[in-house]
């Protein structure tokens, strides 16, 4: 039995309504989380 089927199609039909909108927020959100990852760990990095 597979349990991400139903996930794929709700994210399917999710897309399907919001489409470009949705794609670009979410890219957008991962650019800003890795950037503030990324300059939070460096921060870290150079102040042990």
């Amino acid at each position: 039995m597979c349990y991400a089927a139903p996930m794929v199609k709700a994210l399917r039909n999710w897309l399907e309504t919001h489409e470009l909108p949705a794609i670009i927020a979410g890219v957008l959100g991962v650019i800003t989380l890795l950037s503030v990852i990324l300059v939070v760990g460096g921060y870290w990095v150079v102040t042990r």
